[in-house]
């Protein structure tokens, strides 16, 4: 915005066709803005609240507590990668094969499989993102399951159009935050207590605000390892200020733990309850536009003002 305003500064509008130069700005911004905007019509989404997100530091606990798991190496994928899947089913358990099914946003069946378990009953498999039948953005389930329906297991992932930015794809011990500019961010995290299930973010740049919600059991305190290109907070003076952090709606209050250049770590209480959602507001987020938007923003702009200019000296003065 500061170039858009040095622009406007230096070209005097009132010296050319006004009305003509606003009605094109108008015009530019709104194709620019439409064309950022993405509309989706169609069936309902299924969402899967009986699905659980192992992280890696849980896994092994998991594998004691639950006769059959399964877990995958990333929560977010484009529609151009290969899902690895992990799974561990007990080996008293192992009396039939693992059935594989992965149902779409809308519940279709996009893959079946059937794996066996090595002697230890650990399984492996890879899921490809290419075919047409996972042309849908949005989550997806996995289900793995060996003889009767105790003895099954659901996880979830999230596909996305394209990852982009600094970071190609979140590991399992980062929160996936989409922002409003259509990228993937990842924010690192780790818990003290308890079991997490499943995490989601969200980044609007518009209120500087980051929310997260996460589901878990039994959580203490949650440490979050945040970026500063993604989301910071600062004085006038240029030094650092404190968050506003909410959870649930109300304020809260939180521990700074180490920071640097490049990012900080803060640690909130979890609150009670199996479900949490953290509001984080700062001063500082990533820019709406990428810099190749903003760079044809201000072309665009310019050439309106100079055809204004040329158009305007054309004119016959009386």
């Amino acid at each position: 915005m500061d170039i858009l305003l040095k622009i406007y500064k230096y070209y005097d509008l009132s010296r050319y066709d006004v009305h003509i130069t606003i009605l094109a700005v108008l015009i530019l911004s709104l194709t620019i803005t439409l064309s950022f905007a993405g509309t989706s019509f169609g069936e309902k989404e299924i969402k899967c609240i009986n699905c659980v997100q192992i992280p890696s530091y849980e896994i092994d606990l998991y594998k004691e507590i639950f006769p059959l798991t399964v877990w995958t190496d990333s929560h977010t994928y484009d529609h151009f990668s290969t899902i690895t899947a992990t799974g561990y089913l007990k080996p008293q358990n192992t009396v039939a094969p693992i059935l594989v099914v992965v149902t779409n946003p809308i519940g279709n069946i996009v893959t079946i499989q059937q794996i066996i378990p090595d002697s230890d009953g650990n399984f492996s498999f890879k899921l490809n993102t290419e075919s047409p039948l996972w042309s849908k953005d949005g989550e997806y389930i996995l289900k793995v399951q060996s003889g009767a329906e105790t003895r099954q297991f659901k996880t979830n992932f999230t596909l996305v159009p394209s990852l982009t930015g600094s970071v190609n794809k979140c590991t399992i011990d980062s929160i996936s935050v989409t922002a409003n500019n259509g990228r993937i961010y990842c924010i690192p995290y780790s818990i003290s207590d308890g079991l997490v299930s499943t995490t989601k973010g969200k980044l609007n740049s518009d209120t500087k605000t980051m929310t997260l919600d996460i589901k878990g059991q039994n959580i203490g305190t949650i440490t979050l390892d945040i970026p500063r290109y993604i989301l910071d907070s600062k004085s006038p003076a240029g030094s650092d200020s404190s968050f506003v952090v909410m959870a649930n709606g109300e304020m809260i209050e939180y521990e700074e733990l180490e920071s640097d250049s490049d990012s900080r770590q803060i640690k909130l209480d979890y609150q009670i309850g199996d479900k949490v959602s953290f509001e984080i507001v700062g001063t500082h987020i990533i820019p709406e536009f990428g810099s190749i938007a903003l760079l044809i923003l201000v072309a665009s702009i310019m050439s309106i003002l100079i055809v204004g200019k040329s158009f305007s000296n054309r004119l016959v003065k009386f």
